[in-house]
């Protein structure tokens, strides 16, 4: 027996023991290799993969992460240019270009930001002679406001195929992707499918000619089919999972088609991008029907109670050309429009606003300056400061002018865990808790249970998430009547199981001043527990009232049992639960969760709970 032996040889990578990492503001000189403070501290630039890129830049103002060894030497891992991510009240159309280690010095276009601003998708030209071919690409904002070095995507978002992000929605976890996903395996099946019809008939007929009559039919259902097929909307959906992306399903758009092809290949489809509210319920997207106005028009489609698009309905003269109207973008507020179009006053991005609730009336649109010339792809997160722009294969930003931000609206970024503190990948939904209309949902991410949702002002809104086997969680936000400024609100959904002993507090419910009367606003949450209830036909719960201190306590017991017998009443009623598997009890002021020392507190403290006694996945 003989016994091979290798030498196996490690690489280390050697970092100082006390190296640390330090966020540095300053000039490069020097050809890129010092950087000097306005305090006259220069540091030593080591080299790194960053230096060829940081000579390019020499004698701009930059801040920089450095990992800092010895006294003045600083390894460069990140930089941004001035002015800054977080500088405001800039020069209107401020450029600045995004790092060319982001994006690796690559052929980039078509940026798409999450409307938190946290990560940038974008896609990247791949060249390989006469087979070209699209690639997404990825980073995320470091938590110094730093963009990491970009990575591409791996499958199943990026195959054979060009790919593109089209739409991310809030909080990243849902994207909207151009290509092309399953088609060859659904061609071949069809394939397969007339094949083996063909051959039923062959056994099934009792003559040639009856063969032949039914062979031409099944022959042209198959043609129908891969018309339909080749003429599908190229967008899919995909969810973020435990250890990457699902694998893309086609979004439900069954009557779609295009008649514009590329002039080099008429068997080409040319579709000119979309854009999704932030909802993702409504659609605008540009292509070729027969009502067109030009080349490429945009449309308008909005997704019915059945989960479909219908085909979109032509956005008119004011907004289409006889030319090319495309990469739309619709802000996070629901309400402003960028576009490209190379009619109305030549190649560029123009803006406009919808008019009132319709989605087919608009202001005539606007160039928005003449220094976006050339640019064809636009984004914009809700905080509504700066654009992430394409030009000429390279990534920029430009500092917007008041006159063209969107609207502003409130950032809700959330995170859902369970009862014990442990992340949960749910369903998060909105709504109108005026009109009971549903307004759009979000999923939270899987490993760190984050969400974001975008709200415009105006409407009362209620926000929840559900999973299967847990209660739901609910919160609220009343945006009719305050200062409408860009906000980020912080919240916290905890979903506990359905077991015994768990409770959680009725948030989205109203009453009528000192009175038990439920309001309008409240049915939609009180719906979500008689589902909990049917759909757990042995749940026995028990219904707590409580109050604040204000008022005699023999009143505020009186008030807090009649409010936890309007919610069973409500579900009985509504939901016709049986009474005997509802338990209620009045409290008053007796248990208050937190002093009653101020308006905050007292609101907190006047509350209903719903408590499981019975029924749930474990015994008492």
């Amino acid at each position: 027996m003989s016994i091979s032996k290798a030498l196996i040889v490690f690489t280390l990578t050697f970092i100082p023991l006390f190296a640390k990492e330090s966020v540095i503001t300053g000039n490069l000189i020097g050809s890129g290799q010092y950087l000097e403070t306005k305090e006259g501290d220069t540091y030593t630039l080591t080299h790194s993969d960053l230096s060829r890129e940081l000579m390019e830049v020499s004698g701009k103002k930059v801040r920089m992460l450095c990992r800092i060894e010895g006294t003045n030497n600083c390894e460069p891992i990140r930089y941004e240019i001035a002015p800054f991510y977080t500088d405001k009240d800039l020069t209107k159309w401020t450029m600045k270009p995004i790092p060319k280690y982001v994006y690796h010095s690559m052929t980039s276009f078509n940026p798409t930001v999450t409307p938190d601003g946290n990560v940038l998708f974008w896609t990247v030209l791949v060249e390989n002679g006469n087979n070209n071919t699209q690639k997404i690409w990825y980073s995320t904002l470091d938590e110094n406001g730093f963009w990491k070095k970009g990575q591409q995507m791996a499958a199943p978002l990026n195959n054979q195929a060009p790919s593109a992000v089209i739409a991310a929605m809030p909080g990243g976890n849902e994207l909207f992707v151009f290509g092309t996903y399953g088609d060859q395996e659904t061609y071949n099946q069809m394939r397969k499918e007339l094949e083996n019809k063909k051959m039923e008939l062959l056994k099934a007929s009792k003559n040639p000619k009856e063969f032949e009559a039914n062979y031409a039919q099944l022959k042209k259902d198959y043609r129908t089919n891969v018309e339909k097929l080749v003429n599908r909307v190229p967008l899919y959906r995909s969810s973020k999972q435990g250890n990457g992306w699902s694998n893309p399903e086609s979004i439900n758009f069954p009557d779609f088609y295009n008649l514009y092809r590329s002039e080099d290949n008429p068997n080409l489809q040319v579709f000119g991008g979309s854009t999704l509210s932030s909802s993702g319920r409504v659609l605008v997207y540009s292509a070729k029907h027969k009502d067109n106005v030009g080349k490429l028009d945009l449309y308008v489609s909005i997704m019915d109670e059945k989960n479909v698009f219908p085909l979109g309905t032509n956005m008119g003269r004011v907004i289409n050309t006889e030319y090319e109207e495309m990469a739309p973008f619709l802000a996070s507020d629901d309400r402003t429009l960028y576009f490209a179009s190379n009619g109305h006053n030549g190649l560029s991005v123009y803006v406009t606003q919808r008019k009132g609730d319709n989605w087919l009336e608009w202001a005539p649109p606007q160039e928005i300056s003449k220094n976006m010339k050339g640019t064809n792809f636009f984004s914009i997160p809700a905080s509504g400061n700066w654009a992430f722009l394409s030009r000429q294969g390279s990534l920029f930003m430009t500092y917007l002018p008041k006159e063209v931000k969107p609207n502003p609206v409130i950032l809700v970024k959330g995170k859902v865990k369970d009862n014990k503190g442990n992340p949960l990948s749910a369903e998060i939904s909105y709504e109108s808790l005026t009109t009971k209309q549903k307004i759009g949902t979000t999923i939270s991410d899987p490993n760190t249970g984050d969400f974001s949702i975008v709200l415009p002002f105006g409407e009362n809104y209620g926000f929840y998430a559900q999973k299967k086997d847990y209660m739901s969680a609910h919160n609220h936000t009343d945006l009719r009547n305050v200062d409408s400024s860009y906000k980020e609100v912080q919240v916290e959904l905890v979903l506990p199981k359905i077991e015994v002993g768990e409770e959680i507090i009725i948030k989205n419910l109203f009453f009528e001043t000192n009175k038990a009367d439920i309001k309008k606003e409240s049915e939609p949450e009180l719906d979500r527990l008689g589902k909990i209830m049917n759909e757990n036909p042995n749940l026995e719960v028990l219904i707590e009232g409580h109050t604040d201190n204000v008022g005699k306590n023999e009143d505020n017991l009186a008030l807090s049992l009649a409010r936890a017998n309007s919610v069973a009443q409500y579900l009985i009623k509504n939901h016709r639960v049986t009474s005997n598997r509802l338990k209620v009890a009045g409290h008053g002021e007796e248990l208050p969760l937190v002093p009653n020392d101020t308006d905050a507190n007292r609101a907190m403290n006047r509350r209903v709970v719903f408590k499981i006694l019975k029924g749930g996945n474990k015994t008492p």
